[in-house]
């Protein structure tokens, strides 16, 4: 199928009738085939593929299943693969090739979901001239949707999609002509993928990790402290099904991420609720952070295995895999545990009674001395006051200073992101990008430093566990040494690189910017802040 020139919006199958009555008034129109669809699309959960330009769909050939992908809405440039088995999850279970390989790049480490069913009729037409040759093709589409294999399927509206001849424009642009000024019909610029979706009150791009607020700088802090933890807490409810199903490692990702941020936000945006509150929430998100935590360890570690094995000398590689095999299990124990406690009575309490606080608590309280101040007045005093955390806390590491060191200086940093990732929409871009990315890199350099040493230190546990838990291969426990010491190598050359990356965030005029975009309250806010 080319590539759709125009397509146009033609409600119900009387429209189709009278298309088909003044285009044969007009030109010869010659029936082809008529031909049934149907097929499922697949996506991340993120919406990689959609968002890459491409969309992956799966349909049935005889007994098999063939996946097609599309590239930039192109189907002459489709990349398809025969499955036997039913749709992949992930890449890595597809066989070698170059749907593999595309999509390795796209998805990364994301599942396949099903996203949408479409049924479908095309119905093939051609023009021809007074020569009975082609100048045109035209189809008249009917489709249906629902969620895959659930409810009833909804009716689209029809379309009718022309698709060119070359070196008969002329033919094209007329045909449009009659469409939209005799006909009056609508020109369509979504896609069928685009319009399944709204038929069963869905859009693509519906969810999002990244964070994307809106404020005003006279809004009031307190209001807007309320938006991106609600915001927030709609993440980490949106994660928890994909979470506790085990369906890929970044819904528990994103899911802990969000209560990183819930954490920053309830303790950084100072002044909007009351100590009691804070101290009443904050203990239950850290509590979160723990339940979850050695689920991702293992997340981390698997998803890490190719490049530790890849580290090793070949001939050494394969004495990694009953590592693998360890983690696979424990992975699993850990998952069990943590899916008890996210399905748990208190969990959910804690959610519930966290969204209602939220929701129903005002914002003018006792004790909320900034809730109703400027929230730019209050973004600019504590953006300005953790960076001078920063610059203080980075300046005072030399060669001898020890890793906690390090830490404290990430932690601070990672304060200071999500601060500037919440507020970023009351600064320009041209003031707020170049900071973040000389921040990233500082961030970038501090996070090896701490990641290695943490992987070290967590391979030598799993070497001690192996031993107690089963014998292990000697030749294994020498892999993961070797492991070990190249992780710690790692971690003396981030730390010799770290002076210079602190250098660039910590210049002059790096300096001059934060100054002059965050200290306009530095010396204090009428309602004092701690």
């Amino acid at each position: 199928m080319l590539t759709p020139l125009h397509q146009y919006s033609l409600g119900d199958a009387a429209n189709a009738d009278a298309v088909l009555t003044a285009l044969s008034d007009q030109f010869l129109i010659r029936s082809e085939a008529e031909t049934a669809l149907s097929r499922i699309y697949h996506d991340s959960f993120d919406w990689r593929l959609y968002l890459s330009g491409s969309v992956l769909y799966s349909k049935k050939d005889g007994r098999k299943k063939v996946l097609v992908w599309v590239p930039d809405g192109s189907e002459d440039a489709a990349e398809t693969l025969t499955v036997s088995q039913g749709v992949p999850k992930f890449f890595w279970d597809m066989p070698q090739g170059p749907l593999r390989g595309k999509l390795a790049q796209l998805i990364e480490m994301r599942a396949l979901l099903p996203q949408v069913e479409v049924k479908g009729r095309v119905r093939q037409f051609k023009v021809l001239d007074g020569e009975e040759k082609t100048v045109l093709r035209f189809s008249i589409e009917s489709y249906a949707s629902r969620m895959p294999g659930v409810g009833e399927f909804r009716e689209l509206d029809q379309r009718i999609v022309l698709l060119p001849v070359r070196g008969y424009n002329s033919i094209s642009k007329r045909v449009s002509r009659i469409l939209t000024k005799q006909m009056g019909l609508r020109p369509l610029a979504e896609g069928l993928l685009q319009a399944a979706l709204t038929a069963i009150d869905r859009k693509p791009a519906d969810y999002s990790s990244k964070l994307d607020f809106q404020f005003a700088p006279e809004d009031s802090a307190g209001s807007v402290a309320r938006r991106i933890h609600l915001h927030l807490l709609d993440t980490m409810e949106r994660n928890l099904p994909g979470t506790c199903a085990n369906l890929d490692s970044e819904f528990l990702h994103d899911l802990r991420v969000a209560v990183r941020r819930a954490r920053s936000a309830l303790t950084q945006i100072k002044g909007v609720f009351n100590q009691e509150a804070v101290n009443a929430y904050n203990p239950r998100l850290s509590w979160i952070g723990q339940i979850t935590g050695p689920s991702r360890d293992m997340d981390v570690y698997l998803l890490d295995y190719d490049l530790y094995r890849s580290s090793l000398p070949e001939r050494f590689q394969a004495d990694l895999d009953p590592l693998k095999e360890f983690l696979l299990a424990h992975r699993k124990s850990a998952y069990r545990s943590m899916t008890t406690q996210l399905k748990s009575k208190e969990f959910r309490s804690f959610l519930d009674e966290w969204r209602g606080f939220l929701n129903n608590s005002p914002v003018r309280h006792e004790g909320a001395s900034a809730a109703e101040l400027p929230v730019k007045m209050v973004a600019d005093k504590r953006i300005y006051r953790i960076y001078k955390r920063v610059l203080g806390e980075g300046a005072e590491i030399n060669d001898s200073s020890p890793a906690t060191a390090f830490h404290e200086l990430r932690k601070s940093c990672k304060k200071l992101r999500y601060l500037i990732e919440f507020f970023q929409s009351l600064y320009t871009s041209e003031q707020i990008q170049p900071l973040i990315k000389a921040l990233k890199v500082l961030l970038d350099n501090l996070g090896a430093f701490q990641d290695t040493e943490v992987q070290a230190n967590k391979l030598r546990e799993f070497a001690h566990q192996m031993v107690k838990e089963a014998q292990v291969p000697a030749d294994t426990l020498l892999a993961m040494g070797m492991l070990v010491d190249g992780l710690l190598r790692r971690q003396q050359e981030a730390r010799k690189d770290f002076h210079s990356c602190f250098e660039v965030f910590s210049g002059k005029e790096n300096r001059k910017e934060f100054k002059a975009i965050f200290s306009r309250y530095s010396g204090g806010i009428k309602n004092k802040q701690n």
